[in-house]
C-alpha cells in the first residue's frame, strides 16, 4: 500500500510516499480503509519535528485523524461495538495518510450519512478539541469569549457551539474580509487587530470588565492583548503558538483579576481523561454533527501521491476551509 512518510524534519519538501505491506488488526483492532485525511497545523508541526509527540524514523509516518471504510475486522470484538465490514468511520491515529491503518475497535465513530467521507475526516481533533475546551471554561449564557485566529477551522466550529450556547464570541482577525463571514456564524464582535488595538475593543464590548475566558493560538503580541483582556478569575487556554513569538504577562491585571492560564493539548487531554469524560464527550461530537450543528468547509482536496502540495496549500494565509487528502 502507500503511505506518506518523512525521514528528517522540516517542510513539505521531506515528504514522499512509499510502498509498505498492508497492515493485519491485531485482537481488538480493526483495518481501514483511509478515504480522507486532513491537513491538520499538528500535522504541520509534527513534520517540522516540533510537536509534543516525535516522528520515529527512518519513515515516520504521517497525518492524525481521517475516515474511511471498515475492511477487516479483528478477534474479539463484542456485539456492543455493532461494528460492520464496509461501515463508515472516523478514527484517530498516527499515520492516517495512507491507504490502510489498523486502528482499536473502541476508538472508532460511525460517521453520520449526512456527512462525507471529506467532512467526517475532521471528526475528531476540531470537533473533540472545541468540545473539550468549552467544557473545561465551563462558560455561562451571555458570558465572553475570545478567540485569536478566530478564521481557523475549529474556532468556525467553536464561534457555532458558543452561538447555540447563548456565549457570546469576540474574534480576531487579520484581514478585512474575514469580519463578516465570522459575524455571520455567530460572532458578536470580530477585530481586525490591524485596524484596531484588541484590548481597547474588548474593553469597550465587556464594559471594561474584560473576558471570561479566551482560546489563545497565536502568542506575540496579539497573545499579549488577549492576556490583557483577561477577566476577573477567567481561564486562557493556550494551544497554538502561530506567531512563533511569546506572548507576555500583564502583571498588572493578572495581579488584581486572578486568571488562570494554561495550555490545552488533546493528545493529553484523551490520555488523562476519564472514560465517562471521554465517552460524554464523543456523544456530544456525534450529536453535533448528526444535527448539523456546526458546517464543516473544505476547501481543497488532493490525491495521497500530492500530499506535499497538500501541506504547502493549508499554510497559506486566507484560506476559508479544509485541505483533505483524498487517499482511496
Amino acid at each position: 500500500m502507500k503511505q506518506i512518510v518523512f525521514n528528517t524534519p522540516g517542510s513539505a519538501e521531506v515528504l514522499s510516499i512509499i510502498d509498505v505491506p498492508i497492515p493485519e488488526p491485531k485482537v481488538g483492532e480493526v483495518r481501514v480503509k483511509v478515504k480522507a485525511a486532513p491537513v491538520n497545523p499538528s500535522d504541520v508541526v509534527f513534520i517540522q519535528g516540533v510537536y509534543g509527540i516525535p516522528p520515529q524514523f527512518p519513515d515516520s509516518p504521517v497525518g492524525f485523524e481521517g475516515a474511511g471504510e471498515i475492511d477487516v475486522i479483528g478477534t474479539c470484538i463484542g456485539p456492543d461495538l455493532k461494528i460492520a465490514q464496509g461501515q463508515r468511520v472516523a478514527f484517530a491515529t498516527l499515520g492516517t495518510w495512507s491507504e490502510y491503518v489498523v486502528v482499536p475497535a473502541t476508538s472508532l465513530l460511525p460517521i453520520p450519512d449526512n456527512l462525507s467521507f471529506e467532512e467526517g475526516a475532521q471528526f475528531f481533533v476540531n470537533p473533540f478539541t472545541a468540545v473539550a475546551m468549552l467544557d473545561e471554561v465551563n462558560l455561562q449564557k451571555g458570558d465572553w469569549l475570545l478567540l485569536t485566529a478566530a478564521f481557523s477551522s475549529l474556532n468556525k466550529m467553536v464561534i457555532q457551539l458558543a452561538k447555540k450556547a447563548g456565549i457570546r464570541v469576540i474574534g480576531t482577525v487579520r484581514r478585512a474580509e474575514q469580519v463578516q463571514p465570522l459575524i455571520d456564524l455567530g460572532a458578536e464582535a470580530v477585530v481586525n487587530t490591524k485596524e484596531n488595538l484588541l484590548t481597547d475593543r474588548v474593553k469597550s464590548l465587556t464594559e471594561g470588565k474584560g473576558v471570561q475566558a479566551c482560546f489563545e493560538s497565536v502568542g506575540g503580541d496579539i497573545g499579549t492583548q488577549a492576556i490583557a483582556s483577561l477577566g476577573k478569575d477567567a481561564t486562557m487556554l493556550i494551544y497554538g503558538l502561530m506567531s512563533g513569538e511569546e506572548a507576555k504577562i500583564s502583571y498588572g491585571p493578572t495581579i488584581f483579576r486572578t486568571p488562570t492560564i494554561k495550555g490545552f493539548w488533546l493528545s493529553r487531554w484523551m490520555e488523562e481523561s476519564s472514560v465517562v469524560d471521554k465517552a460524554k464527550v464523543a456523544k456530544q461530537v456525534y450529536t453535533i454533527m448528526q444535527q448539523g450543528d456546526v458546517t464543516l468547509d473544505v476547501e481543497k482536496i488532493f490525491p495521497l501521491a500530492q500530499a506535499a502540495e497538500a501541506v504547502t496549500y493549508s499554510t497559506q494565509s486566507g484560506r476559508r476551509g479544509k485541505v483533505v487528502i483524498q487517499c482511496g
